[in-house]
């Protein structure tokens, strides 16, 4: 039977430790560590000993993909990125990470857009009636051209008005038809 050689490994840099390699051995537990581990950590790094070399950590605060400070959303003012709470504004966030201002405060709507809106939407509801629609594309067709510049910016205002036009067109068109169609008949019974 061949005997094993034990392989001393340096706890510090879990590498094997030469036979001809400098080395310091821990008083506390008796392992070996290359010399220049020893020297880098300044004392022993094997678990458990009571000699063993506490680390610790730089205590930067919190960080965010690296970044140790963020813009409060409300008052733009630079806080830590690991508050809640900004200690300026008294602006509380749901969360740690930075938020955008966009992210927070929503825009508020234009109310001139609103009311055209409305008003786009009943000419569309009253289009939608056959009876009412000749009606919904005359008031619609002055209103349209009265309002022009403000709904050439609400692209969603713009398209109900020109959807509401074309059911009335198309029911004038489907009502003048019937109406021809008719007659026509009546014509011809006599």
């Amino acid at each position: 039977m061949l005997a094993q050689q034990s392989v001393l490994q340096c706890p510090y840099c879990r590498l094997a430790i030469a036979q001809d390699e400098l080395t310091e051995g821990c008083s506390g537990c008796g392992s070996l560590h290359h010399a220049e581990c020893w020297n880098e950590l300044g004392g022993c790094a094997r678990d458990g000993c009571p000699k063993m070399v506490e680390t610790k950590s730089p205590d930067i605060g919190g960080t965010y993909w690296g970044a140790t400070v963020k813009a409060c959303p409300y008052c733009a003012e630079k806080i830590p990125v690991v508050a809640t709470v900004c200690p300026m504004c008294k602006a509380e966030f749901g969360d740690t990470r930075p938020v955008a201002k966009e992210d927070v405060l929503t825009e508020l709507p234009d109310p001139i857009i609103a009311d055209l809106r409305k008003t786009a939407k009943w000419i569309l509801l009253f289009s939608l009636l056959f009876f009412t629609s000749p009606f919904a594309l005359i008031f619609g067709s002055i209103w349209y051209r009265s309002n022009r510049e403000e709904i050439s910016r609400a692209p969603t205002v713009r398209a109900l008005a020109l959807v509401s036009f074309g059911i009335c067109v198309l029911y004038l068109v489907m009502g003048g038809l019937g109406t021809l169609v008719f007659y026509l008949r009546q014509l011809r019974v006599q």
